[in-house]
């Protein structure tokens, strides 16, 4: 962003261990939103989410990060940082605010430094001393997610043995066994879909399997249930811990008939926010109980 400010913050000590949202980030000047104290040492700078998608200003999340000052110093360290960020030239535009690193991660490889160096910490001001955390919080969509289509908005593809499905695509099914992966959820957004409609019946025996990549698990309180057919209907849903796979098992007489159909929403944009929704329809007879359609 042209003109921009952004302010530096890293809690890691050690650069080979700087790797994640909670080690460092930059943030923009312009994304912040106050400073408060939040104990005697504790200086609290609260900042316009991250993660927020600007077209939902309705439901905006806020990102905080908290720095370690000497007690009595709150209004010299807030004064600093409004300084800096208010101060001219523009120089770079970057901002060290707190930086806790105080050894270096060498590359092995000449040039470059070829073992870790020890270097100083940095500080805006003399009085903060150690940057406790760095809290991103997770993207919310800011609006009730609409039941994706299964049929209208978008054509319809074939699954397959293998395919890693795509999002805010419509499916259809293939009558033998077939392995599928649902994307990351943290790498999409909320709102995010994928639908597979059943357009003809999985063979006896064979099963479909939704296995997510990275995720540990689809969100609590996801579901399966069978609809219709001679057999007492059965559900299955979501524990939210460690079910990260959906199966649907053919059966002669039970799962897998004509209409069975899988919904898949991404309710956060974060870790295991996907839902699933899955109604199975019977084939034959129905008489069969549908005990190998769960999740695991």
């Amino acid at each position: 962003m042209k003109n921009e400010k952004w302010l530096y913050f890293r809690k890691e000590v050690d650069a080979a261990n700087d790797e994640a949202l909670s080690d460092s980030i930059t943030l923009p000047a312009s994304g912040l939103i106050g400073m408060h104290p939040t104990s005697d040492t504790a200086l609290t700078l609260a900042f316009k989410g991250a993660r927020n998608n600007p077209d939902y200003a309705d439901a905006q999340t806020i990102d905080e990060v908290v720095l370690t000052v000497t007690e009595g110093d709150m209004y010299e360290v807030m004064e600093a940082i409004t300084q800096a960020i208010n101060g001219h030239p523009h120089s770079s535009g970057f901002l060290v605010i707190a930086d806790d690193c105080v050894t270096t991660d060498g590359t092995g490889v000449a040039p470059s430094p070829t073992a870790d160096e020890t270097i100083s910490s940095q500080y805006i001001h003399s009085s903060i001393t150690a940057c406790v955390s760095i809290t991103v919080a997770a993207a919310s969509s800011g609006k009730s997610i609409t039941e994706p289509s299964m049929t209208f908005g978008a054509v319809s593809t074939v699954i397959s043995g293998g395919l890693a499905l795509a999002v805010n695509t419509n499916y259809h099914s293939i009558a033998t066994a077939c392995a599928m992966t649902i994307p990351s959820a943290a790498a999409g957004k909320a709102g995010d879909w994928i639908t597979v409609r059943y357009s003809t019946v999985i063979n006896n025996s064979a099963t479909h399997t939704y296995t997510t990549t990275t995720d540990a698990s689809f969100t609590p309180g996801s579901c399966v249930t069978r609809v219709g057919g001679g057999a007492a209907s059965f559900a299955d849903v979501c524990n939210g811990s460690s079910d990260n796979i959906l199966t649907i098992t053919g059966t002669t007489n039970g799962d897998g008939g004509i209409g069975t159909t899988v919904k898949f929403v991404n309710t956060s944009g974060d870790t295991n926010g996907w839902a699933v929704e899955a109604i199975t329809y019977n084939q034959g007879d129905g008489s069969e109980a549908s005990t190998g359609t769960v999740f695991s």
